[in-house]
């Protein structure tokens, strides 16, 4: 299993599971669709789905070009109605917490708070070459435990460090109502980390407010048990299998 970024940012978040076999999971539809074919090696036959976190264009304004090619795009009740009415197209609406399975990919969608009016996923996806992997973005915090699930995977926003965000900027509160900060994403990180995580992916970092290097530096520290860690950037592919040989 492979994990390929396309992009990771408020200018548009794609990335793509690949199986062994070939059969892709595309997450996230906020990156031009043509972009995203050249990445999968415009194998698109192989994709089984896409899955959307909410309706924000930096995660779902290409939705219409992946469903007129025929895949699949899953996402909450709420997300559909407000994509149906921005797009025309209708998504497949998929209940929190209900297991649902996409060609051989397990996923299992669960609320996380971004704003007071915005519904968004989080997503446990699992599949037999890679174990668990959590995915979160555009969250304030998550309210679920999943510690005892020991997960090999997790890709999690790390936003912002309150020390480098302008408290004058005009999305202040958005930012910190609707996204993680490092801070956060670390204690959400200590508290799953055990001896199975093979690899913490830090996503959507802002382009004012976040430090790759600082952010990077912060969460190997943080990591007791010797996970990779990596911060997503366009072209970025890690190696997701249970076994590394």
């Amino acid at each position: 299993m492979k994990l390929r970024v396309l992009g990771s940012s408020s200018s548009g978040n794609s990335y793509a599971l690949i199986s062994d076999s070939g059969e892709i999971l595309a997450i996230e539809a906020g990156v031009k669709f043509m972009d995203f074919k050249k990445m999968i090696d415009w194998k698109i036959a192989n994709v089984s789905g896409c899955i959307v976190s909410h309706e924000h264009g930096d995660h779902a304004r290409y939705i219409k070009d992946f469903m007129k090619s025929g895949i699949p795009v899953y996402t909450a009740f709420e997300t559909q109605t407000a994509l149906e009415t921005i797009t025309g197209e209708r998504t497949i609406a998929i209940p929190p917490r209900r297991t649902r399975q996409i060609g051989s990919f397990t996923v299992t969608p669960f609320n996380v708070p971004h704003d007071t009016e915005i519904e968004c996923y989080g997503y446990l996806i699992e599949h037999e070459e890679m174990g668990k992997l959590l995915f979160l973005t555009d969250l304030e915090y998550c309210r679920y435990d999943f510690s005892n699930m020991k997960v090999e995977h997790i890709m999690v926003e790390a936003n912002y460090s309150m020390d480098l965000v302008d408290r004058n900027e005009p999305n202040y509160e958005h930012r910190l109502r609707g996204h993680m900060s490092l801070y956060t994403a670390l204690k959400f990180i200590q508290k799953n980390d055990n001896p199975a995580l093979r690899n913490v992916v830090l996503i959507h970092l802002s382009d004012t407010s976040g430090d790759p290097a600082l952010f990077l530096q912060r969460t190997k520290k943080t990591i007791k048990y010797g996970a990779n860690v990596y911060v997503a950037e366009k072209g970025l592919e890690v190696d997701m299998n249970l076994c590394p040989f």
